[in-house]
């Protein structure tokens, strides 16, 4: 226990060190997450050569995997900016939904659409409708960026084929396809609570997105199938992948689906319609693929983005190569308390580790030995687990996940507005789906 103090100690004292940077202080959340680590690594004794090490490691590891992702999805958001196809794509969504409901509207395209696409792409894709439908409505940017992020994040945490989710069914021995159908379920209230909570914080909170500029009138906009493809061409390759890999579809087909349903390939292809579509609109502009025009602007962005996001994973990786996450695991292996098991352990996962997956496959892994003494035994009974670890592993959502700095970063959101909204927010969902699973379990147990 002695041992375990000092690492304890050090992060919490870390993440009130990112908060009073990043909240009181303004500083830039790239130093604000350096200065975090440093904290954390003097009071937990990691000492300052591991710590140094750990952060290059996992920036870099993150930068490898969403950087190119980031990049390529700010320039297409741009892109489909500047040719006025944003705008179409709010326009069309405003017939279908109204003003009033425009955000509700964003909830349930993040609900779907997290199903196939990891939330970190699809936000980076979606934000530009999230801008341009803030900016027409005069609806909070807070209201419509919580929407989506969190109509992204249920899913996301519930129905495979998202990692997290598939792992755990794996782990539990739970049939897939209930799975799937008990998790898009739950997400339901899941979605539509976080919506609720949206638009009371964007009420408290408001803001409109600065980056957003006004079409000229007389400009000619792109038609909405031009401007809905480079969106949704990207989309549907990586959910053909991932069908073709559950079908364990073989042969050319697959290899061909493997490459193109890969999210960096598919959002290049993305970019690359949306440059047609810009062409369109402007053939005179000669210098939009070069260093002074339109995608040079959005490369710029997206470069400042890449760094916040990629300290966010390396705090992250700090906290993974730190003692934090056997001293979790010694102190709540005798935990045993049925549904509250896997959800506590969960929930202690998330908040201090900050990644989802790790937290419900750490979960999973920790309940299996227990699977009957918890009472889980059962076919029913295991899909219950899953959505329990599920549960746990959605709080708290803060500055330790780079999913946070994804959000924050590409909708314009202040830091202090991004720290006093989401961590909160991801509570109400937590909680929410923690209530839903009781009541199933009731019915189904």
């Amino acid at each position: 226990m002695n041992g375990a103090f000092p690492v304890i100690a050090g992060l919490v004292l870390a993440v009130l060190a990112l908060v009073i940077c990043t909240v009181k202080l303004k500083l830039h959340p790239f130093f604000a997450l350096i200065a975090t680590s440093f904290v954390f690594a003097i009071v937990s004794g990691m000492g300052m050569e591991p710590m140094l090490k750990t952060f290059a490691d996992g920036m870099g590891g993150t930068v490898a995997d969403i950087g190119l992702v980031i990049a390529l999805g700010t320039v297409t958001g741009s892109l489909l900016e500047k040719s006025g196809a944003a705008e179409t794509m709010a326009k069309t969504i405003l017939k279908i939904t109204g003003k009033k409901h425009a955000a509700l509207g964003l909830a349930i395209t993040g609900y779907f659409v997290s199903i196939p696409v990891f939330c970190d792409s699809a936000f980076v894709l979606l934000s530009p409708i999230a801008k341009r439908l803030s900016r027409d409505t005069k609806i909070s940017m807070t209201t419509m960026a919580i929407s989506l992020c969190m109509g992204l994040h249920a899913t996301h945490m519930f129905v495979p084929p998202t990692p997290g989710p598939l792992a755990v069914a794996g782990i539990l021995s739970a049939d897939l396809g209930q799975v799937i159908l008990f998790g898009a379920l739950v997400s339901i209230p899941v979605t539509l609570v976080a919506y609720l909570a949206s638009l009371y914080a964007g009420k408290k909170y408001y803001y409109l997105p600065t980056s957003v500029e006004d079409t000229p009138e007389n400009q000619n906009l792109p038609s909405a199938m031009m401007s809905f493809l480079p969106i949704l061409v990207p989309i549907a390759l990586m959910l053909l992948k991932t069908v073709g890999s559950m079908v364990k579809l073989g042969g050319m087909a697959a290899m061909i689906l493997n490459i193109v349903g890969t999210p960096a390939v598919a959002l290049l292809i993305g970019l690359l319609i949306a440059a047609v579509g810009y062409h369109n609109i402007f053939p005179e502009d000669k210098k939009a693929w070069g260093f002074d025009g339109v995608i040079a602007d959005a490369m710029r962005t997206a470069g400042q983005i890449v760094l916040i996001v990629g300290a966010g994973g390396a705090f992250s990786g700090v906290l993974k190569a730190s003692p934090l996450r056997d001293i979790l695991t010694a102190s709540m292996s005798g935990v045993s308390i049925g549904i509250l098991a896997p959800f506590l352990i969960g929930f202690l996962f998330r908040t201090c580790v900050g990644s989802a997956t790790i937290a419900m496959v750490t979960a999973a892994t920790m309940i299996t030995p227990l699977i009957d003494v918890l009472g889980f035994g059962s076919p029913m009974g295991r899909i219950i687990a899953m959505l329990a670890c599920a549960a746990g592993g959605m709080m708290v959502f803060h500055g330790n996940d780079d999913f946070f700095w994804v959000t924050a970063t590409t909708s314009d959101m202040d830091t202090s507005i991004a720290y006093k909204t989401l961590p909160i927010i991801s509570v109400l969902q937590s909680v929410t789906a923690l209530i839903t699973v009781f009541i199933l379990s009731m019915v189904l147990l």
